[in-house]
């Protein structure tokens, strides 16, 4: 719930904002006087500088207050212990994708399928069995968009019509802590459904957990590293069954990823240097298998991403916990696995959800004809709801979509 915790200091007003601009215009054209020195000083013999010279002020001797002493130094990156000097081609989520959905496929060796099986609804209709199902979706959103009770200074509102008004800075919940908490309730209470069933009691879930992994084959020059830290981690002592049968697999050999020529599929992967070479997950230790990940994306105001984009974005971040998921069983090695590993994403950006599963069948990236390729199935832009301007009071649930919570509770507990 966004707070004004200030009175806004008034300048000029959002109308008639040229005519100010014209003034101000005309009076930076009006010539000054040329400046001489008064007779006066000349005759003191006062020391005149010319605040034309090169050199006005004159340059005075600065002392160094900062210590020569390592205590005192900022290291640099080279000199830390983790510093590698490979480099790398790095996907953290920060950059757009050109291309979208395609551009992704490319990168990952995927075929894509635009829908998901038929069998998630009907597992999510199994479940369901009460009508108040709306009240409660309505309620569980609330809880993020009005009754958090944060006060953080949110960005300043930009108007792209009144681009130069100067809006008042508002303190409230941001917008990717409300995401988090919407994800957070429709998850407690998917699991909360689901165990009425006795299902989906084994999982277990950790939030903000960083998953990092690391690819070579096909890559030699420069290393594929997967980097990203969704909100919620779910996990499970069994690995989802593969949604594509081993014919289904062989028939990809036929297939083609999508083409993004004249596009080089890695323009918009970030270079870096390696940091760690390692598989980074929650509970890596632990007897469990990635399952599936979740996590908000806070939209830009100047530049939004598209839905093509987030849809990408969503798919990169659902093959790094396949990834992920791979170099934890041992498949070290690059080429065919012999279980295809399966992992889930739901992405919340501004309403809409993007759903992705995404079906690893090999960790050879090298574009061959007639090799095995992944699979990835893609429903993006869903609209669950429709939020208000995160300047604004949120007072009740607009355009809720009950089909996509469907859609997200049958992919649970789909396995």
């Amino acid at each position: 719930m966004p707070y004004q915790k200030f009175r806004p200091a008034k300048q000029w007003g959002r109308a008639n904002t040229r005519y100010f601009k014209s003034v101000y215009a005309n009076k930076l054209k009006e010539r000054m006087p040329v400046f001489r020195v008064p007779d006066v000083l000349q005759k003191i013999g006062a020391v005149i500088y010319d605040p034309n010279d090169v050199d006005f002020p004159k340059p005075r001797q600065k002392f160094d207050t900062v210590l020569d002493h390592p205590a005192f130094r900022t290291p640099s990156v080279e000199e830390s212990s983790f510093f590698k000097t490979i480099k790398c081609n790095m996907f953290n989520g920060t950059i757009p994708f050109t291309d979208g959905i395609d551009q992704a496929c490319a990168l990952s060796k995927a075929v894509k399928r635009t829908h998901f099986l038929p069998v998630v609804l009907q597992n999510a209709m199994k479940i369901v069995k009460t009508n108040d199902i709306k009240e409660k979706l309505s309620e569980l959103i609330m809880r993020g968009e009005r009754y958090d009770p944060t006060l953080e200074k949110l960005p300043r509102r930009f108007d792209p019509i009144l681009f130069w008004a100067v809006y008042p800075r508002k303190h409230g919940t941001p917008a990717i802590k409300k995401g988090n908490i919407i994800l957070e309730n429709l998850y407690r209470h998917i699991v909360s459904l689901a165990s009425q069933a006795d299902q989906l009691s084994e999982l277990r879930h950790d939030l903000d957990g960083t998953l990092n992994c690391e690819l070579i084959v096909g890559c030699e020059k420069n290393p594929f590293v997967l980097r990203t830290k969704p909100h919620i981690v779910v996990q499970s002592p069994s690995l989802i069954n593969p949604w594509a049968n081993p014919e289904a697999i062989e028939e990809t050999r036929k297939e083609d990823v999508p083409d993004v020529n004249p596009i080089d599929p890695k323009i918009d992967l970030v270079p870096e240097h390696v940091y760690s070479g390692i598989t980074e997950l929650p509970r890596i230790s632990f007897p469990l298998h990635l399952d599936t990940i979740m996590w908000t994306r806070e939209q830009d105001q100047k530049y939004p991403w598209t839905r093509e984009q987030n849809a990408a974005n969503a798919i990169m971040y659902c093959f790094g916990a396949a990834v992920a998921e791979a170099k934890r069983m041992g498949n070290v090695k690059a080429g065919v696995l012999e279980k295809p590993v399966v992992t889930r994403a739901v992405q919340l950006v501004k309403g809409m959800m993007d759903f992705v599963v995404f079906q690893l069948n090999t960790l050879d990236l090298s574009n061959k004809k007639d090799d095995i390729k992944n699979i990835v199935w893609v429903e993006h832009a869903q609209r669950l709801y429709k939020p208000g301007f995160y300047y604004e009071n949120y007072e009740a649930v607009v355009d809720l979509n009950v089909e996509t919570f469907h859609k997200m509770l049958g992919l649970m507990v789909t396995r």
